[in-house]
C-alpha cells in the first residue's frame, strides 16, 4: 500500500510565523517613515500586505506543483531565458535610487534579480541530476553552468548589487560540494571567485569605503560609520526583552531603511534579545527542515533543488543579520520574508513552496 503523501507542517508553520512576524515589525518599524515621506503611517505595511498576497498565492500554486515538472528542459530554458530578458531591461530602464535593478510596471517595480537566485539553483539542480543519469564528466556539467551564472552575475553587478551575487555564488558552491565536485575543481573555483569579489571591492570607491568602515565603524560615525553605529545603538537599547513594539527610538529618523536593510536592529530594539534570538532560531529551525527535505528527496534532483533553495534563503537571512550586528560591512540583503520588498517576498514565498512540495516524501 503507498504512503500518503503529506506536506511538511513544522515547515509551514516556520514560514507562516516568520511572514507574519515580518508584516508586524514592517509596520513598526515603518510608520514614522512612512508619515513623513508618504503621508500614512501604513503605507509601506499595507504595500507588504498586498504583496504577501500575492506571495501566499506564488507559495500554495509552487506548493501544489510536483517539483519533478521543473526538471523538464523546457521549462529550465524558458526559465533561464526569460531571467536573461528580465536583468537586460532593468538595466535598460531608468535609474531608480542609483541603480537599475528595477523594471516599472505602472506604480509597482519588479527586481529580476531575486528571481535570479531560484533560476540559477534550478538549473545547477537540473545539470547535476542530468551529470548523474546520463554519467557525464564534471566539465560538461560546469561549464554551461558557468556560463550562464557568470552572465547572471555579470548583468547584476552592474546594476550595481554585488551582494546577490555572493548569495547565488554561495548556494551554488554548497549544491556543488554536496555533489561531490572534486577539490581539484572546487580550490580554484573558490580562488577565482574571491579574487573577483576583492577586485570589484577594491575597485569601487563606495564598496572600498564600506571595507574601511567595517574594519574600524568608530572612525566616522556621523558619515561613513553612521548605519553601522546608528544600528548598534538600536540592537543594544533593547536590552533582554527590547522596548515593545512600536516603542522602538532609532526608527524616527535615525536609523536609515529601518523597514528594510536594518529590520533585523529594529527587532532587537523593540523585541530584544529574546524576540531577536527568536528570528535567528525560526531561520535555523527552517533550514533543519529544508535539509531534512533534502536527504529525504527520492531523486537527486530533488535533493539538490532542496539544498540550494535552503542554503539562498538562511545565506541571505545571515547576511542581513551580519550587516545589523557589524559583523559584515553594510550591504543591503533584505532579511526573507521579514524586511520590506514585493520582489523578494513573492521569489522567496514561491522558492519555499517549491521546498514544501519536496518535503512531501519525509519519512
Amino acid at each position: 500500500m503507498s504512503r500518503i503523501l503529506r506536506y511538511d507542517r513544522h515547515l509551514l508553520t516556520v514560514v507562516a510565523l516568520l511572514l507574519v512576524l515580518g508584516l508586524t515589525m514592517i509596520y513598526s518599524s515603518s510608520a514614522a517613515v512612512a508619515l513623513n515621506k508618504k503621508g500614512s503611517p501604513a503605507y509601506f505595511a499595507s504595500h507588504q500586505a498586498l504583496w504577501a498576497v500575492v506571495g501566499v498565492v506564488a507559495f500554495a500554486v509552487a506548493m501544489r506543483i510536483p517539483y519533478e515538472r521543473w526538471k523538464d528542459r523546457r521549462v529550465v530554458l524558458a526559465l533561464m531565458g526569460l531571467e536573461l530578458g528580465l536583468l537586460c531591461l532593468a538595466l535598460a530602464g531608468p535609474t531608480i535610487n542609483g541603480s537599475h535593478r528595477w523594471i516599472k510596471l505602472g506604480r509597482m517595480t519588479l527586481q529580476p534579480s531575486e528571481s535570479a537566485k531560484f533560476v540559477v539553483i534550478l538549473f545547477a539542480a537540473y545539470l547535476l541530476d542530468k551529470r548523474l543519469r546520463e554519467n557525464r564528466e564534471w566539465v560538461q556539467t560546469l561549464l554551461p553552468l558557468g556560463a550562464f551564472a557568470g552572465i547572471v552575475s555579470a548583468l547584476i553587478v552592474i546594476q550595481p548589487d554585488l551582494g546577490t551575487v555572493v548569495v547565488i555564488a554561495v548556494a551554488l558552491g554548497t549544491m556543488l560540494f554536496l555533489a561531490g565536485l572534486p577539490w581539484k575543481w572546487i580550490v580554484p573555483a573558490a580562488a577565482t571567485g574571491l579574487a573577483a569579489l576583492a577586485v570589484l571591492i577594491v575597485s569601487t570607491p563606495y564598496r572600498f569605503q564600506r571595507l574601511l568602515t567595517f574594519m574600524n565603524p568608530g572612525a566616522d560615525p556621523k558619515d561613513a560609520g553612521f548605519q553601522a553605529q546608528q544600528s548598534l545603538i538600536a540592537v543594544g537599547s533593547g536590552g533582554i526583552f527590547g522596548k515593545w513594539f512600536g516603542s522602538g527610538s532609532q526608527k524616527l529618523m535615525f536609523l536609515p531603511e529601518p523597514h528594510t536593510d536594518f529590520i533585523y536592529a529594529m527587532i532587537g530594539e523593540e523585541l530584544g534579545f529574546v524576540g531577536a534570538l527568536l528570528i535567528l532560531g525560526l531561520f535555523v529551525y527552517l533550514g533543519y527542515r529544508g535539509l531534512r527535505a533534502a536527504r529525504s528527496a527520492p531523486d537527486a534532483f530533488g535533493t539538490y533543488l532542496a539544498t540550494g533553495i535552503t542554503a539562498w534563503v538562511l545565506l541571505q537571512a545571515l547576511i542581513h543579520v551580519g550587516v545589523t550586528l557589524t559583523l559584515l560591512p553594510t550591504k543591503g540583503l533584505p532579511l526573507p520574508l521579514i524586511s520590506y520588498g514585493g520582489s523578494n517576498l513573492v521569489v522567496t514565498l514561491a522558492g519555499l513552496g517549491v521546498l514544501v512540495n519536496i518535503s512531501q516524501h519525509q519519512e
